[in-house]
């Protein structure tokens, strides 16, 4: 393995090291950043908060590839990582023991997030450009069990300390990004920029319009969109409402809501590093489509204890029910994508299937604001019921697929 590493392009090892080193630090306190501006700010006015920065990054993520065609990939990603790192140092001075200002933390988390739409895709270009057919599928292995073990181990430390020891985690994060922009501008290779034409906005809305005449992988996305709204539901109102309503339990160590958060991702986490590794042998013994549906039924059911419950011993296990699921959707998910979108247009494709990502935080966002009017359990409802329409979809969809 250290040899197929050594035999990379450059650029792609600064990207896998310069990635598990941003998600390792940044998932001790991104995850928990919802609950920072409830602290501070009514439910309602988080939530919007938390709708502007997501739809602040919807817009840039819809621009940066272009950008990045216009200017060259090394460029974006430099400026990105820059304007990046002042967010994150302006935060930590901000959160400081002697003042702290969180109005100037929300501005700060909507130019670091804005940043991180900026840097995503020009950095995955980058890999693209510079891997090969050969060794892709090893590149995105280590980069896979590399973000979940950074999310694993981030997400522990960060609910073990993120209530008393802010300013330090948000002191160590700034830090960490400097470092990450020092690798990058030293060791990145410079590029070309790919367009020079006068018409390629308009070119790039043509291409989105024809894609999105795909009625299938519409449908996808949809299905995608509700069912993993239920997993951001996790990282903005399930971790509030514990902050704020999770009873201390003493088992050996004494679990804070902050803290059970944390534990929450972490299991999540570890269980899909450890159960992805036998997904091949499930595939072929089920096949894809019961593979994938077993799945769903699993993770969504699961997610209404997850949402309305502030039990220990319920939340670990409909958790460890959820992941199982979840190891077995993602994948297969992916090959549908695979299987929906046409070779001229991948790129195309792939942008746009990117949203969905964009989307389900904005829907995260939108738990956080329900959360002052409606009980737990009625949203626990909403939730899984919306999810239930993304498995119709998929049951819609399963057939027109060629799949195992």
């Amino acid at each position: 393995m250290v040899s197929q590493l050594r035999s990379l392009n450059i650029n792609v090892r600064v990207r896998l090291l310069t990635s598990f080193l941003s998600r390792f630090f940044g998932n001790m306190v991104y995850p928990f950043m919802s609950i920072y501006l409830t602290l501070y700010f009514s439910d309602q006015t988080a939530g919007t908060m938390l709708l502007i920065i997501t739809s602040a990054a919807i817009v840039m993520g819809f621009l940066s590839g272009y950008l990045a065609d216009i200017f060259g990939k090394k460029k974006i990603i430099i400026w990105a990582q820059l304007c990046q790192t002042s967010a994150l140092a302006v935060m930590a001075l901000f959160n400081s023991p002697i003042f702290i200002i969180p109005s100037v933390t929300f501005m700060m988390m909507l130019l670091q997030n804005t940043a991180t739409a900026l840097l995503n895709p020009a950095a995955e270009a980058m890999i693209i450009d510079d891997s090969t057919p050969k060794n892709r599928s090893f590149i995105y292995a280590v980069d896979y069990w590399a973000m979940n073990l950074s999310i694993m181990f981030g997400s522990m430390i960060g609910g073990m300390f993120f209530n008393e020891y802010r300013f330090e985690l948000f002191t160590l994060l700034s830090l960490s990004s400097l470092v990450v922009l020092y690798i990058m501008a030293r060791y990145l290779t410079d590029d070309a920029p790919s367009l020079t034409g006068k018409n390629n906005v308009k070119q790039l809305l043509l291409m989105y319009g024809k894609v999105l005449q795909n009625r299938q992988f519409v449908i996808y996305c949809v299905a995608q969109l509700l069912v993993m709204s239920l997993d951001a539901q996790v990282i903005n109102y399930v971790s509030v409402r514990l902050a704020k309503s999770f009873q201390v339990i003493v088992l050996g160590h004494e679990f804070t809501g902050i803290q059970m958060a944390g534990l929450i991702r972490t299991e999540n986490t570890l269980i899909v590093v450890l159960m992805t590794l036998i997904v091949p042998s499930l595939t072929k013994r089920l096949g894809e489509k019961h593979l994938l549906l077993l799945g769903l039924v699993m993770y969504i059911p699961a997610f209404f204890f997850i949402i309305s419950s502030n039990n220990f011993y319920t939340l670990v296990s409909a958790v460890f029910v959820a992941s199982i699921g979840e190891v077995f959707i993602i994948p297969l998910s992916k090959t549908i994508l695979a299987e929906l979108s046409t070779q001229e247009l991948r790129g195309t494709y792939m942008a746009l299937n990117g949203f969905i990502y964009r989307g389900t935080a904005l829907l995260g966002a939108l738990g956080v604001m329900l959360a002052s009017t409606f009980s737990p359990y009625h949203l626990a409802c909403f939730w899984v019921g919306l999810a239930s329409i993304g498995f119709g979809c998929y049951l819609y969809l399963l057939p027109k697929i060629k799949l195992n």
